[in-house]
């Protein structure tokens, strides 16, 4: 009966330890998951999914976007804000589309991020952001720069 209650017992808790590794798993791949992978994208696929992103954002509020292209920013003196971008050029390097995005930790700019025009890869949450006069943009929350 000893054999077999430490059996059952050692089954029991290689089962436990089973489940909370299969947790640790899904938890790390979940924070890895993405929606909508635009770097993965033809030029102009992305260039469509960018602009249905942008005519038509309440479809995408609160997916996870993975977007590949170039650094840009621009300081607003009317609202004293600097907004950064990730731009994508189309097929014919011609015409471009890009998102604004927010990084996830506070940095300084120009010293924590990229030059103007480098390539970026970021992934984010996908919003959008209203301002007082009704009009708004879409917006990449909670950005994080993938290496």
């Amino acid at each position: 009966m000893y054999k077999t209650f430490s059996r059952i017992t050692i089954i029991a808790i290689l089962c436990l330890l089973s489940q909370i590794n299969a947790n640790v798993t899904t938890d790390s791949t979940s924070a890895n998951r993405v929606d909508i992978d635009l770097s993965r994208m033809s030029a102009t696929m992305v260039y469509s999914m960018v602009y249905q992103m942008v005519t038509e954002p309440k479809k995408f509020i609160g997916k996870r976007i993975k977007m590949k292209g170039s650094f840009s920013s621009y300081y607003d003196e009317a609202v004293d804000r600097r907004f950064f971008g990730c731009v994508i050029k189309d097929a014919l390097a011609c015409c471009s589309q890009g998102l604004a995005f927010e990084t996830f930790k506070p940095r300084k700019y120009p010293k924590d991020f990229p030059r103007e025009g480098s390539p970026i890869t970021i992934i984010g949450r996908f919003d959008y952001e209203k301002e007082e006069d009704g009009i708004g943009f879409p917006i990449i929350r909670n950005a994080i720069f993938i290496e």
